[in-house]
Order: C-alpha cells, then sequence, then structure tokens
C-alpha cells in the first residue's frame, strides 16, 4: 500500500505537510528499508535539501 495525499488536515500537534504512506511486509523489511545502502546514498545526495520526519510504526492486522 502506497499513500501519498495533498489535502492535510492536521490535528493537536500534528503538521500540516505532504504525508507519505509506505506499507511494508514486516516491521524488519520497513527498518531494513531505512538501513539500506541505497537509501543512505539516496539522504547523502539530498543532503539539507529538506526537512524529514520518519517514522517506523508497526501496524497490526
Amino acid at each position: 500500500v502506497f499513500s501519498r495525499g495533498e489535502r492535510v488536515v492536521a490535528h493537536e500537534a500534528g503538521i500540516a505537510e505532504r504525508t507519505v504512506l509506505i506499507e511494508f511486509d514486516s516491521f524488519e523489511r520497513a527498518l531494513a528499508a531505512y538501513e539500506s545502502e541505497a537509501y543512505q546514498k539516496a539522504l547523502a545526495a539530498l543532503s539539507d535539501g529538506v526537512e524529514r520526519d520518519f517514522r517506523i510504526i508497526e501496524g497490526i492486522g
């Protein structure tokens, strides 16, 4: 599942910014993707070009 919405309504302490949600097969696969060499290279290339708020959250289901 991949969700990317343009419209955001933030409540409480939320930040009204674009949100991208990606579902992985497992929590461990999500961690592995974040820690992968490819993603780390992408972060290095982006440098401080954008402020990111990245969260890995274990789902229920």
